[in-house]
């Protein structure tokens, strides 16, 4: 698990707070889960549901309000992922340890890639909606301030501005040693 990245943002700046937490939490579980520590591991379990819970039911108020088309799978994997986090730390029979070791090893990759998943579409979808109303507030015929897509376009490769621009900043072709 990895620190915060730029590339990793969904450009709406509420979920990018709750992913960053999240991602703190989720190194936290993955280093006790390593050191096979199983109170840390469902310490971090406990806080990591209590903080899920709130924060995915303010996200689905959010996606509904939002009109997300989505919003019925994303809401889906959310309750997945909290269940598989619930029945675990109910679990006190014979294996529960490792059961425990398992399933948290197992949450941290199901929420990370929902975060670069799920909730990368979602971000796309409020971007887009948002340029959309910017554009509509402008009128015809004027500009408007347009936020970039998430992840569409990598920051560090900037677009060309027409067909032949592109052309004009292709690499030369080296020439053959044969002529």
């Amino acid at each position: 698990m990895s620190d915060w990245e730029e590339a990793m943002t969904v450009g709406v700046e509420s979920l990018d707070v709750h992913h960053r937490q999240v991602l703190r939490r989720i190194r936290h579980l993955a280093n006790a889960v390593s050191a096979g520590d199983a109170v840390d591991v469902r310490s971090s379990l406990r806080f990591l549901h209590a903080y899920l819970s709130e924060q995915l039911c303010d996200e689905e108020r959010w996606m509904e309000d939002a009109g997300y088309p989505g919003a019925r799978e994303h809401v889906r994997a959310h309750a997945a992922i909290l269940e598989r986090i619930a029945s675990v730390r109910a679990d006190a029979s014979a294996g529960a340890e490792r059961r425990l070791l398992e399933t948290a090893a197992w949450v941290a990759r199901a929420l990370e890639g929902h975060m670069g998943g799920d909730d990368l579409k979602l971000g796309r979808f409020w971007t887009a909606r948002e340029n959309l109303r910017r554009l509509a507030e402008a009128g015809p015929g004027v500009g408007a301030a347009l936020t970039p897509i998430p992840g569409l376009l990598p920051a560090h490769s900037p677009r060309p501005r027409r067909d032949e621009d592109a052309a004009a900043h292709a690499p030369t072709p080296v020439p053959s040693a044969d002529r």
